[in-house]
């Protein structure tokens, strides 16, 4: 079955409303996933280059903290005096028994007060290195132990820090203090007399600085995080792998390899994506991590909104095409309903509809067609009414007739069976015609019934007439008349003849009848057809 032409009109509308939807949402879609995912990515790009420039910053800060720090410790133990050492105060430091070494007034060997103000004061850790034997004694220091006690009596021999400062030199830089990496300045002592007599060192723990607290709480999407790796792989920072040793794992070794770059790779049934940068003077490796899956997420629930919208617009646009529909077809289903009507014979339906100058056209149109129809309907009607009647005249005029033809028919019957006599007397033959008085009177009567009842110029009925002209003129009234043979068979033959006429005449109205019958018929199927239309205030009907 072929839809309707509001289905269709209400399809076109979907169609043209819905799938430009589908390919610009759709098209929008690819270019904003595409968007989303580069511009995340730069994201974890960004985020590298930042932590790199936080970490570049704070090395920044701590090349200038640490000297300006060391300089006020330089000019506080200046201030305190001249190096000595009292020989009379002997201390075991190591394998070593050494003098007491003094600064002015202030005991140095395994005495805390110097360094003790430095942790307290500005948090700075520091150690005091004496030199025997050219080895640098830890004789003073605030570093503690984990179990709280001080790291004392160790000692520096080898080494760039030891190569720095056993040549009077400043170091600057990382620097692991019993295995814990620090920044560190390591700077010389020297007597009044310039001659190196030990060290001192001030530093910050890494693990203490603020800036791995910051790192720590950077998250990166909803998964994403920062991890940091020395050059033997060792975890500086992670969210769960703090500590560990990560050389065994591929990714790793190519960002030792690289350095610089990014990496996707899979891990723990996670795909993941890589950027990382080496700071070469903390020797990290920052890896910032972020999980393909977070990266796509974006995409997905803007998915997810994109298909409720869609299927939120093709709702609207069903509704909309429903209203429209049903408001364009309210006068459509006006005319559908006028035309079922019409269908039904009721030709006095008008159609109005004066809303649009369209449907004010189609009205006017549909009004002047029925009311053409209901003229031509009525003047069928009234034909047909006439038809029926003329047919039901015919039908009675050719019953007379046929009538009169039987009527006639006995009348030839009775001519022929008065007897006619032949004889012979003298070589000389006589018609011998009983009652020729009557045969005459009912030829003549013949002759007077066959105009009066059935059409005179017809040709049969000419032609019998003519034959009884024949026949009264061949009996003569006399009762003998003398006739030879072939007039006896003639007048045989002509009355044979009129009976013949008769009988063709007889068939001829059958035929008549039968046709007007069939014009009755027709008539009357013409009258049913007709009147199935059911007119009003029609004046072509009766």
């Amino acid at each position: 079955m072929n839809p309707s032409f509001r289905m269709r009109l209400f399809r076109w509308f979907i169609i043209v409303s819905v799938i430009p939807s589908i390919l610009l949402g759709g098209f929008s879609y690819l270019m904003i996933n595409q968007e989303i995912s580069k511009n995340t990515e730069d994201m974890i790009n960004n985020i590298n280059d930042g932590i790199y420039n936080m970490i570049d910053t704070q090395q920044r800060v701590l090349d200038q903290w640490l000297p300006s720090a060391a300089e006020a410790f330089v000019s506080k133990m200046d201030a305190l005096g001249e190096s000595r050492f009292d020989y009379n105060e002997m201390v075991q430091v190591g394998d070593y028994l050494l003098p007491t070494w003094y600064i002015g007034d202030q005991k140095i060997t395994h005495d805390y007060t110097l360094v003790d103000e430095l942790i307290e004061k500005e948090k700075l850790p520091a150690t005091i290195f004496m030199l025997v034997d050219n080895k640098f004694l830890r004789v003073s220091t605030n570093v503690r132990q984990e179990d709280g006690s001080r790291i004392i009596d160790t000692d520096i021999t080898s080494g760039p820090i030891y190569e720095k400062i056993i040549n009077g030199q400043v170091y600057l830089g990382r620097a692991s203090v019993e295995g814990i990496m620090h920044a560190t300045i390591y700077m010389p002592i020297f007597d009044s007399n310039r001659k190196l007599i030990g060290a001192f060192v001030l530093g910050r723990r890494e693990s203490e600085y603020e800036i791995i607290n910051a790192i720590q709480k950077i998250s990166i999407a909803n998964n994403g995080y920062v991890m940091i790796v020395d050059s033997d792989a060792n975890v500086i920072i992670h969210p769960d792998r703090t500590g560990e040793n990560v050389m065994s794992y591929d990714w790793v070794q190519t960002i030792l390899k690289q350095q610089n770059g990014s990496i996707r790779y899979t891990f723990e049934g996670s795909q993941k994506i890589a950027y990382y940068r080496y700071f070469e003077p903390w020797d990290w490796y920052i890896v910032s991590i972020g999980f393909v899956d977070d990266i796509q997420n974006t995409p997905r629930t803007m998915l997810k909104l994109l298909i409720i919208t869609f299927v939120m617009s093709i709702l609207i646009s069903l509704l909309i095409a429903y209203f429209i529909s049903k408001e364009f077809f309210k006068p459509i289903n006006k005319l559908v309903n006028s035309l079922k009507q019409m269908k039904n014979g009721d030709l006095s339906v008008r159609f109005t509809s004066y809303e649009d100058e369209e449907f004010k056209f189609l009205s006017n149109t549909f009004n002047s067609l029925s009311y053409t129809f209901s003229l031509l309907i009525g003047r069928l009607i009234a034909s047909s009414n006439k038809l029926k009647e003329s047919s039901k005249r015919v039908l009675m005029d050719l019953d007379r007739s046929k009538t009169t033809l039987q009527n006639l028919e006995t009348d030839i019957e009775g001519l022929m069976s008065y007897p006619i006599k032949v004889t012979m007397e003298n070589n000389v033959i006589y018609l011998n015609v009983d009652r020729p008085k009557e045969v005459l009177t009912a030829l003549e009567a013949l002759r007077q019934k066959l105009p009066k009842y059935i059409n005179g110029s017809n040709e049969d009925v000419i032609e019998v007439m003519n034959i009884i002209d024949e026949i009264e003129r061949k009996i003569d009234c006399k009762h003998d008349h003398v006739i030879n043979q072939v007039e006896e068979m003639d007048i045989n033959n002509r009355f044979n003849a009129i009976y013949i006429e008769i009988q063709k005449l007889k068939l001829l109205i059958d035929n008549i009848v039968n046709s007007a019958s069939s014009l009755d018929g027709i008539a009357n199927e013409v009258d049913k057809q007709v009147n199935i239309f059911k007119t009003e205030n029609d004046p072509y009907i009766d």
